[in-house]
């Protein structure tokens, strides 16, 4: 007989066939052409129980259609035969799927491999291993579940979907046995630590470990598995993993034991970037508190509650209380009684409405020390950008009790200084200050004015004191706003006298006589506006006198100071007043050489002066146009250059 094509020949032993199809896995069945079941194997057995296993080593007579539907294209099943005859078969195999099994109530989908052999007679006896019949094909099919194949398949499909979690995980994995050998890493391992995973697995878990902790890892797991102590287990820690390169990083690792089984699984997070960041944190704090502990000014942090969240170096050392005793604690702790029962108040109305009061602003306010003493400080507040879910307010302090003492020191010093220039002249004053010796000088040209009230004693004994005040108040003081305006120096009044120099200086010497000359020009005009406010009153009229010459002037009194000056020229003045006319300004002839230029003057004539003798005398009348700009009564005229006389035009 012809050999064949396929695995077996027609010299194959049956007990070989039988053999070879017992031996697979997979169900299998031996099917004649005209559908008879000629054998089938002990997977077939569990498929089909209720085939007749008495039969198992002889033909069973048993069509292969009472156990198997073959799908066709009409939804509908086909017959063995159609089966066969229609079905193309590649290289003598074809698969079958969508395949039942409706037997015995049993009906579950089907996947059939069916492998065609030709030329084979199988002519065997019972007692010669023969068969009857003679075909030209028979067929084994090789059945296999499909639901167990889907079944297959989605595990499979479920193992890789656990495969792509853990590598998408960003923490490097290590499961281990109890051995510690490495039965499975992630990416993320391979990524982190650099070696590929054919390098990991099979290796102790060692291999990841600085040599200070790997000489004891071994030891850890074995003591676990021996007490069931867990130190580690089900824990995080940070710990020290080491790279394929041989270099380290800080790690946070978390260990866990799978359930029912030996192995351990391990998630090792990479954190230097964390703790590079938390470094980077900590010198960023540091820095900051390097900064406010160098500020002078308190510092305080508090909450929307008020409580004190950070406190600075400065304030420890202007309020008494130590860091501790600060934090924690509300910020009325610094505040006298009236202010700390509102503070609070304060906050809650701020929170509700956003109306800032006190927000952003500076005010000075009361502060209270641990020892119970209050101090003036200025308080800043501001509101920080929100974290923790909470308004935060910082407040700087700065206390300004020395700045207090000192403006205070300032405005006593400024308020004695001006007493002391309305004393003296500045020049004087300015003197003393620096050297409060006596003061005495010699100046050789000083204009000196005496004004005198006419009839002030008669005036005064039908007048109560304080009309007397009130007058000499009035006029005096009108009298004084034209010192300042005309820089001369008051020395002093006695009674109803009015004493007026020039400033003795001898940078102001030379024009001193006419500045004295517009000052008495001035006075007149000023008493008669006095008198014109006086309408029900007596008019006043007074007397002046000016001489100028040399004069001894100095301080006097070391409590109360008086500028005072001595000389001919101050008895002259006194003289050129007591002989004057009411209302008429009676000058000497050297103030008429000293400032004739500048005014017109009018010869009196020839009087006796005690102590003098026979002296000439003249009559101030009036400013001369370009000079008569300085009077407060009268408009500002341009300045022209008065033109020389001889001392007879002038006369």
């Amino acid at each position: 007989m012809k050999s064949m094509s396929c695995v077996f020949t027609m010299r194959t032993p049956p007990e070989l066939l039988r053999a070879v199809l017992d031996g697979a896995f997979e169900a299998a069945l031996v099917v004649l052409s005209n559908g008879i079941i000629w054998h089938r194997n002990e997977p077939s057995h569990r498929m089909f129980p209720s085939l007749d296993e008495a039969g198992s080593r002889s033909v069973i007579p048993a069509h292969v259609s009472a156990y198997l539907s073959f799908p066709a294209s009409n939804a509908a099943s086909m017959s063995w035969e159609d089966f066969i005859a229609g079905e193309p078969f590649l290289n003598n195999k074809y698969t079958v799927a969508g395949a039942t099994a409706p037997s015995s109530g049993e009906n579950f989908p089907l996947k059939i491999n069916v492998v065609r052999m030709k030329h084979l007679v199988l002519n065997f006896s019972g007692s010669d291993d023969s068969v009857h019949q003679q075909d030209d094909f028979y067929y084994i099919l090789y059945i296999q579940e499909a639901e167990k194949e889907h079944v297959v398949a989605e595990l499979q499909n479920q193992i890789n979907i656990n495969d792509g979690i853990l590598d998408a995980s960003f923490d490097a994995l290590f499961v281990i046995n109890d051995h510690g050998t490495i039965q499975q890493v992630n990416e993320t391992s391979i990524r982190v630590f650099g070696w590929t995973r054919d390098e990991f697995l099979g290796q102790n878990i060692s291999m990841i470990m600085p040599a200070n902790i790997a000489a004891h890892h071994d030891l850890y797991l074995q003591l676990f598995l021996r007490t069931g102590i867990k130190k580690m287990m089900g824990t995080q820690r940070e710990t020290t993993a080491l790279r394929k390169d041989k270099s380290t990083f800080p790690c946070v690792l978390g260990l866990s034991q799978t359930k029912d089984s030996h192995l351990f699984c391990g998630f090792i997070r990479d954190v230097s970037v964390e703790k590079q960041a938390l470094l980077g944190i900590i010198e960023s704090k540091k820095y900051m508190e390097t900064i406010l502990d160098a500020s002078f000014d308190a510092l305080f942090v508090i909450n929307d509650r008020g409580i004190i969240k950070m406190v600075n170096k400065s304030t420890v050392r202007v309020f008494g209380w130590t860091v501790d005793e600060l934090v924690g604690k509300n910020i009325n702790i610094i505040m006298p009684e009236e202010h700390a029962r509102m503070h609070d108040s304060y906050l809650n109305n701020f929170a509700c409405t956003g109306v800032k009061k006190m927000i952003g602003t500076q005010r000075e306010v009361e502060a209270r020390k641990k020892d119970g003493s209050s101090f003036p400080c200025i308080l800043g507040i501001a509101e920080l950008k929100q974290f923790d879910s909470q308004r935060h307010y910082v407040g700087f302090i700065r206390d300004v009790t020395l700045q207090k003492s000192l403006l205070l020191a300032e405005a006593e010093r400024e308020a004695s200084d001006n007493l002391l220039h309305n004393i003296l002249p500045k020049h004087i004053a300015e003197r003393l200050k620096r050297d409060p010796s006596h003061i005495a000088d010699h100046f050789n040209n000083t204009t000196i004015l005496f004004a005198d009230i006419v009839g002030f004693t008669y005036r005064t004994s039908m007048m109560s004191p304080r009309e007397v005040v009130q007058m000499l108040n009035d006029l005096f003081s009108r009298f004084d706003l034209l010192v300042e305006q005309y820089d001369l120096n008051k020395v002093k009044t006695i009674g109803d006298c009015y004493m007026v120099t020039s400033i003795p200086s001898c940078e102001l010497e030379h024009d001193g006589c006419a500045r004295v000359c517009h000052f008495a020009l001035d006075l007149m005009n000023t008493v008669r506006d006095y008198n014109c406010n006086r309408l029900h009153h007596d008019k006043i009229e007074v007397r002046v006198g000016i001489a100028t010459g040399q004069v001894v002037a100095g301080v006097l009194g070391s409590k109360r100071y008086l500028f005072d000056m001595w000389g001919d020229a101050v008895n002259m003045a006194a003289r050129m007043e007591q002989l004057g006319l009411p209302g008429q300004i009676q000058v000497t002839k050297e103030v008429v050489e000293s400032a004739g230029r500048s005014f017109h003057f009018e010869c009196r004539g020839k009087l006796t002066v005690k102590g003098k003798g026979i002296v000439e005398t003249y009559l101030l009348r009036c400013a001369k146009d370009a000079d008569r700009r300085r009077s407060m009564f009268l408009p500002v005229m341009p300045i022209t250059a008065p033109a020389v006389r001889s001392m007879s035009d002038i006369l």
